[in-house]
């Protein structure tokens, strides 16, 4: 497609993988504002494992078809990463969300030393002068790793571990009923046998890499956070369950029934199977403790059921690497992980056909939760409900004890689309809305939100991309200060400094009351007066067809703050003649890594780029596999699973040297 309109079939298939706690469990829609959360009260095992019980037996909706549910049609086609013995140099990090927020990524650097993570493997790689390189040692790793940190002297491998089977539907549950009609009635999008793995690697001595400790728990992995020495992995698990109704006929028998005969089929299940356990095991691989993941007292219940999966904060200290993890965990879901220095929150969207006017769009609302992290641990503060759905994690941003979040509500299709933003504080009653924007952008989707310190900054788009500045320095009464509209969208925004903003989008080309989007756009807008922002300057890449990790994964977008440089992976499409219309498409020419100067006087620089296919012939773009850029002293390097390539910054194209990583 080439406006942000989703088609029919779209919509079916993402309203099946995201309606969770509207479709999961009766009750829990929610109304916006304060949606108080308990602590822990499951003194008593047979009262948390009925507890579960219930909520999988009630786990019931109207069948499809029926008169009271309606029939729609699915088309089934940053902090202490320092180490090793050699003094590091000035190098970049990862692309974080907050300062003092750590997230993982798939390489890590401390400027003298580089791990890249590959398929069941980390390479440690030596980063020599004048962009040397050597393969110095490898972390085998028992299973797919996902990403990594590096906190001295520990190298932290987060993977999926090999043992795991998992299943995508849970219960026997097929998916789709005979004549095409969505069945979604259970989290089974969520793996039923899915593990998380953790291992900790000390990379003290950089060449001689030994296993500390491993922990493998049961769950899918969402997200992580490091915060100081304190990591944080949240996990979703979902038993092994006997076949389940999920659906029940009005006509035919009452609900209540339906339950019943769930009831009766978990009645068997015991509440080891329904809770995660874990294993800890030593630099041997050898299993030395295990167990329950959550302890009784610290599964927690909120005041309104939240949905059919386990979701677990699981914390580790780094600093005392032999000490056991503390969790804590509630029925609920967690599409969205959002952390400042002091708070997680976790947040997913519910989706409630019988309160919709639309036709083909339920109303939908986010529900949040929120965790205090005193001392490093995860307390349960509270929940609070808004109306519609968020973009990503950027959609999220807290600042003097205020969470502030960007929503979407209604669609283009029927121009209904509106964005908001709303400020939550934690009270008495959960998290309670003390002020809100309403109503932003009528007819056009949110693409892109950043929030910094009392200032927010919201991106939209149908034909053009109006960039709005907000402020929020007083929460209670958010207002929208100025707006500037420029060709084209913006999927990022990167702050530069206190009245910078550097985004990546792409450019727009309107024709009529369609807007056909082309190659990637690089802007950079003054916000000095907040009233009148100003695009100051633009870079464009390519034609119709370029593309880019950065637009989607914000990590690949490597900023070297203090050095003015920009790197960022390309997958490059031009046109060989010029084209006939705005919809056709380049010709692929080109995948790598492109490096810029950027400066508030200057604009973009281009440096040079480094490809990334090496010799395949026909080359092929770089889809499915991911490409980072980093920086230390003198040299950019661009790595990928398989290889990684350095440069002289100061004379990329001339200066080029590849280490083959051999996957």
């Amino acid at each position: 497609m080439n406006t942000p309109k989703i088609s029919l079939a779209l919509r079916v298939a993402v309203l099946g993988l995201l309606t969770l706690s509207s479709l999961l469990v009766a009750g829990c829609g929610g109304t916006e504002g304060g949606n108080p959360g308990s602590p822990p009260i499951f003194g008593d095992e047979r009262d948390l494992e009925g507890y579960i019980k219930d909520q999988y037996a009630a786990a019931v909706v109207p069948r499809p078809g029926t008169s009271s549910y309606p029939a729609v049609p699915m088309d089934t086609g940053a902090g202490n990463d320092t180490s090793g013995s050699e003094a590091a140099r000035d190098h970049s990090d990862t692309n974080v969300q907050e300062t003092g927020v750590d997230e993982s990524d798939q390489v890590k650097t401390d400027g003298r030393y580089l791990y890249v993570a590959q398929d069941q493997a980390v390479q440690i790689i030596y980063l020599g002068d004048n962009g040397a390189m050597d393969a110095v040692a490898t972390v085998a790793v028992g299973g797919v790793v996902d990403s990594l940190y590096l906190y001295a002297p520990y190298l932290v491998v987060l993977y999926h571990p090999a043992g795991d089977q998992p299943t995508d539907w849970c219960g026997g549950i097929d998916p789709v009923l005979a004549g095409g009609e969505v069945l979604v009635a259970m989290p089974c999008w969520i793996p039923t046998q899915a593990e998380t793995g953790v291992l900790l690697v000390d990379v003290g001595t950089p060449d001689q890499p030994s296993v500390v400790r491993e922990l493998v728990f049961d769950g899918n992995l969402v997200s992580s956070r490091r915060i100081g020495s304190r990591l944080h992995v949240i996990t979703q698990f979902v038993p092994v369950l006997p076949v389940l109704e999920p659906f029940y006929d009005a006509a035919v028998e009452s609900k209540e029934a339906v339950i019943e005969r769930n009831r009766q089929a978990l009645a068997g299940v015991a509440l080891d199977d329904l809770v995660p356990s874990f294993e800890v095991r030593d630099g041997a691989g050898e299993v030395i403790d295990g167990g329950r993941l959550i302890t009784t007292g610290n599964f927690l219940l909120p005041s309104d059921a939240q949905g059919g999966s386990v979701t677990t904060v699981t914390t580790l200290d780094l600093d005392s690497p032999q000490a056991d993890p503390t969790s804590v965990a509630a029925l609920l879901d967690a599409r969205h992980v959002y952390a400042s220095t002091t708070s997680l929150y976790l947040a997913a969207e519910h989706y409630d056909w019988a309160a919709s006017t639309e036709e083909f769009y339920a109303t939908t609302t986010t529900t949040i939760h929120k965790f205090d992290l005193p001392g490093g641990q995860a307390v349960f503060a509270g929940s609070g409900t808004v109306s519609g759905t968020v973009l990503d994690q950027f959609s999220f941003g807290e600042y003097q004890g205020v969470l502030r979040v960007a929503t979407t509500t209604g669609d283009t299709w029927s121009g209904s689309a509106r964005s908001h933003v709303f400020c939550l504080r934690a009270g008495a009653d959960g998290l309670e809305i003390i002020g809100r924007l309403d109503d932003l952008a009528p007819g056009e989707l949110l693409y892109a939100a950043r929030f910094v310190g009392g200032r927010g900054f919201l991106v939209t788009f149908v034909n053009i991309d109006p960039l709005f500045t907000l402020d929020l320095s007083d929460p209670t009464h958010p207002t929208a200060v100025g707006e500037l509209k420029v060709p084209g969208y913006s999927d990022y925004i990167h702050p530069l400094g206190d009245n910078h903003l550097l985004t990546i989008g792409k450019d727009a080309v309107v024709d009529g009351d369609f807007a056909w989007y082309q190659g990637l756009q690089l802007s950079l807008f003054d916000v000095t007066d907040f009233a009148h922002p100003q695009l100051l300057h633009v870079a464009k890449i390519g034609d119709r067809g370029t593309e880019s990790e950065a637009l989607h994964a914000p990590k690949a977008f490597t900023f070297w703050a203090g050095h003015d440089l920009l790197a960022l992976p390309v997958d490059l499409y031009q046109h060989t003649a010029a084209p006939q219309h705005p919809s056709d498409y380049g010709t692929y020419a080109f995948s790598g890594l492109y490096v810029y100067r950027v400066t508030v006087d200057g604009g973009f620089a281009f440096l040079g780029r480094i490809g990334t296919t090496g010799d395949v012939s026909p080359p092929w773009p770089s889809y499915g596999g991911w490409t980072r850029g980093l920086f230390a002293g003198p040299t950019v390097y661009a790595a990928t699973p398989d290889a990684v390539r350095s440069a002289a910054i100061d004379d990329i194209e001339n200066t080029i040297q590849t280490l083959d990583l051999g996957e």
